[in-house]
């Protein structure tokens, strides 16, 4: 992919990332089967975090600690048959883990900021704070049209790939 076409792909990935509340988050569970749930989710600027909050109470919180590798899937469709070609889909996938200690505090004050009526729930001695490390995005346009966004530019994985 063109430097030009990555850069812009990478904007696109940004834009909806910020824009959207909600994602689903695939974790692997203790059968292999894959296990979804709705998650609210904050991704980093240069695109290689995402984080999200969880009770680790959960068996989303479970699996993911016992296999952390995720997807995480965002898209902008609404419920309108007519602009399907207009729908974008992004998955993020990457190695998700608990973040404890002073990085649970940076990344508090992200979170809080695009959802400041979480607070009571980031705050619960609880809710765990999970950082995913995002490899790639795969980025889907036009329905079929697939890309791929690698976090490292110089990837030789990026481009269209379907």
């Amino acid at each position: 992919m063109e430097p030009t076409a990555t850069r812009e792909l990478s904007t696109v990935v940004k834009q909806l990332m910020a824009r959207q509340l909600y994602g689903v988050l695939a974790t692997q569970g203790d059968d292999g089967a894959p296990h979804t749930s709705i998650i609210s989710f904050v991704s980093a600027d240069d695109l290689q975090s995402v984080i999200f909050i969880t009770p680790r109470n959960t068996r989303k919180y479970r699996f993911l600690t016992a296999r952390p590798s995720v997807a995480l899937f965002v898209d902008n469709r609404r419920e309108r048959a007519d602009e399907l070609m207009q729908v974008i889909g992004i998955e993020a996938s990457g190695t998700a883990r608990d973040l404890i200690g002073s990085n649970r505090n940076r990344y508090r004050d992200l979170f809080l900021a695009k959802y400041p009526e979480m607070a009571e729930f980031a705050d619960s001695e609880d809710s765990a704070f999970i950082h995913v490390a995002v490899s790639r995005y795969d980025v889907v346009d036009h329905f079929q049209h697939v890309m791929v966004l690698p976090v490292s530019p110089d990837h030789p994985g990026a481009g269209v790939i379907a």
